[in-house]
């Protein structure tokens, strides 16, 4: 899954989608995701993490709707 992230396969808008079907992708870690993206590294994943007020320990499931709308705003250029 991180490798289909990392090269851009997946995008952010599909892989929401995915985890609103598949257990394995809702119990990924956000910061996880995150920092899987291309050109993310620590530093700025976890910066995005903070303005969006997300937890380091959250998972995409528990993501709310203005926490998702945050990491479009952050992530999709």
């Amino acid at each position: 899954m991180k490798r289909q992230i990392k090269s851009g396969e997946l995008s952010l808008e599909e892989l929401f989608e995915l985890a609103d079907r598949e257990e394995c992708v809702a119990q990924m870690r956000a910061y996880d995701l995150i920092s899987a993206l291309p050109a993310i590294g620590d530093v700025k994943a976890e910066r995005i993490m903070q303005k969006a007020q997300i937890a380091k320990t959250r998972r995409i499931r528990g993501l709310g709707p203005k926490q998702r709308a945050e990491l479009f705003r952050a992530l999709v250029r």
